[in-house]
């Protein structure tokens, strides 16, 4: 049975690496995060998890954005607006959440830095489960050091609002991290 697991999830891999896509890795004194972006004709599934070690918070999520570029100026700007599905546990409390965003990379000067917060948010509508509402807010500055390999530092905080009107930070710092896209 473990023997079909593993083959199962090579053949999977082996499959998303066939597709253009990126893979996002992350790190802060506490936390870990990972995100796979695969193309999707004019949109990218995206795929991601982020742990804290500390508190054995995490959230999981996959989403589907609308993606496209635009040049403003002699700058170039990167964008994608869409949704997520979270699922969140985070102190004694679980949740599903579908949270609307996007995410905005502004190259200045059409150059090799760039600076991209992000934003997606689930009202009490749409978080199940124990959560009253959710989101996942950062931003990042980026520098592309070899072609389509790109480091960066950031700020983010995802928090969850459970049932009982208490609000818990499954991350809330500052990470190092990089990007490399295929």
């Amino acid at each position: 049975m473990r023997l079909r697991l593993f083959v199962f999830v090579l053949l999977a891999a082996a499959s998303f690496s066939a597709a253009a896509g990126s893979v996002d890795l992350n790190l802060s004194n506490d936390t870990i995060e990972g995100k796979f972006y695969a193309n999707a004709g004019a949109a990218d599934w995206t795929f991601g998890g982020l742990y804290n070690r500390d508190t054995k918070d995490r959230a999981l999520n996959v989403g589907l954005l609308a993606t496209g570029d635009s040049t403003f100026g002699n700058s170039r700007i990167e964008g994608g607006l869409g949704g997520k599905v979270y699922s969140v546990t985070v102190g004694s409390g679980h949740l599903v959440a579908l949270a609307l965003g996007g995410q905005l990379r502004w190259f200045p000067g059409n150059g090799s830095f760039a600076l991209g917060p992000y934003a997606f948010y689930a009202p009490h509508v749409v978080t199940l489960l124990d959560g009253q509402q959710f989101f996942d807010i950062g931003v990042r500055a980026e520098v592309e050091v070899i072609r389509n390999s790109f480091v960066y530092v950031g700020y983010r905080q995802v928090q969850a609002e459970l049932d009982n009107n208490v609000k818990i930070n499954v991350d809330k710092s500052a990470f190092v991290g990089m990007q490399i896209k295929f």
